[in-house]
This record gives structure tokens, C-alpha cells and sequence, in this order.
């Protein structure tokens, strides 16, 4: 098992919980990330926008260990992804939250018994984490829907139930595959202000949209992506002085 270097234990403890540099990823023969320089922190959130077939959800499947980098260095949460074993790499993905573009569910099953999933598959009966779970039914605001089997929920309903099973194992850090996906502008943006809040407990978001308004609805790292390259985005009185 690879050991931790010294650096990368000080960069997790100063609160960098991703480090990408000159990264490179993609599937079989195409190169998807292309040179990827990226860095995500405890208590931020970074919006990465782009238009589709940018490499977002390439970008999503890297961090959330599901795809292995081709070359540069990838640190996240504290594990050297190039060179980490698989015993410290399983430590780090218990430490993931996951939203994906189109969440699945156990249809018949309720919204409550969906977001307890993580938490039974650990082993906790239900008189453990019941309250816990009523307390993410009632952050991301699907009251009485709670109890209903998911196949009867709204589109909007459905996301906040994937956003707090996301959130049921207390992850350090959130990855959200563009969240807002066929909802409402008005619903979108409550999303992203509901994953926002995460980081006044110390959490690191990463959320991807092709919603570039999203920035303005929740103090956000803005970043861009297109055709594989990442870069940071100018501040709005920049891009106005640019024009």
C-alpha cells in the first residue's frame, strides 16, 4: 500500500481536498482530459461549466475514483491516485458523495428508505440513524414526500432525495454531476444554493453544469471546461473589461 507523503498529508490538512496537475484521462483509445490542472478546498464550492461533450462527467467519474488518470498527478482527499493501493483509495471513496446526472433508485422503495440505503449498508439499524435521516429529509425540503415510494416523486423531488442520500454518510467531499439537469431555472438554482450550504460544515463541493447563470446564485470557485482543457474563469468585472 502506498504511504502517504509528507506533502500531500500537509496539503490534506491545510484543507485541499483535490489536486489535479496535468492530468491526463479519457476511455480505451480517446483522450478526454486533456492537461488538467484543477484544485478544490474544504468549505468551497467549485462550479466547473461547459457545454456538453466538454468532459464534465469524464471530470466527475476522475474524482470520485471511478476513472484512473493515463498521466500527471491526481491528489484527492489525500490519496496519490496514481500510486495509492487499493486499501487506501476504498478509505478515500467512503469519503465521496456522489449525485449523479441521473440518479437511480429502488422505485417502490420510499424516499426515506432510499436516502437510509448508505447507512444500512454499513451495518446501523433503523432506530440509529432514523433521526439522523429525518434531519437530511427536512435540509433539502421534501417534507411529507419523505414517506411516499420514489416512482411517485416529481422530477425536483427526486434530485433532493439523490442529494441527501449524497450527504446520509457525512461526506468530506460532494460531487455533483450537473444537478440541475431538466429542472426549472427557479429549482435549479435552489439545488446548487441547497449543496452551497454544505460547505459551512467544512464539505468540498464540485458541481459540473452547462448552466453558466449558476454562478450567481451561490458563492462559488468558478471554473470552465471545454474539450477537455479546464481553466479558471474570469471574475465578472474581468470579463467585463474584456469585452
Amino acid at each position: 500500500m502506498a504511504r502517504l507523503n509528507p506533502i500531500d498529508l500537509e496539503l490534506f490538512e491545510r484543507g485541499v481536498l483535490i489536486r489535479l496537475s496535468d492530468v491526463d484521462a479519457g476511455y480505451g483509445a480517446a483522450t478526454v482530459l486533456m492537461g488538467v490542472n484543477f484544485e478544490a478546498r474544504a468549505g468551497e464550492v467549485a462550479l466547473v461549466t461547459g457545454p456538453a461533450a466538454a468532459g464534465k462527467t469524464t471530470l466527475t467519474h476522475l474524482l470520485r475514483l471511478a476513472l484512473p488518470i493515463r498521466s500527471g498527478r491526481a491528489l484527492i482527499l489525500g490519496a496519490d491516485v496514481g500510486r495509492a493501493g487499493e486499501r487506501q483509495l476504498a478509505q478515500a471513496k467512503r469519503k465521496i458523495g456522489y449525485i449523479a446526472e441521473n440518479p437511480t433508485f429502488i422505485e417502490q422503495w420510499s424516499a426515506f428508505d432510499n436516502i437510509s440505503m448508505p447507512l444500512r449498508m454499513t451495518g446501523r439499524k433503523p432506530r440509529e440513524y432514523g433521526e439522523d435521516v429525518r434531519e437530511l429529509v427536512d435540509f433539502v425540503g421534501i417534507g411529507e414526500a419523505a414517506d411516499l415510494p420514489v416512482a411517485q416523486l416529481s422530477g425536483a423531488e427526486r434530485r433532493r432525495v439523490a442529494i441527501a442520500r449524497a450527504l446520509a454518510g457525512k461526506p468530506e467531499l460532494i460531487l455533483a454531476d450537473d444537478p440541475t439537469a431538466g429542472m426549472s431555472p427557479a429549482d435549479g438554482k435552489r439545488v446548487v444554493r441547497l449543496l452551497s450550504e454544505m460547505r459551512r460544515v467544512g464539505a468540498g463541493v464540485v458541481i459540473t453544469s452547462q448552466d453558466e447563470s449558476l454562478a450567481e446564485c451561490a458563492p462559488v470557485q468558478h471554473w470552465r471546461i471545454e474539450r477537455g482543457r479546464i481553466s479558471k474563469a474570469a471574475a465578472p468585472l474581468e470579463a467585463e473589461a474584456q469585452e
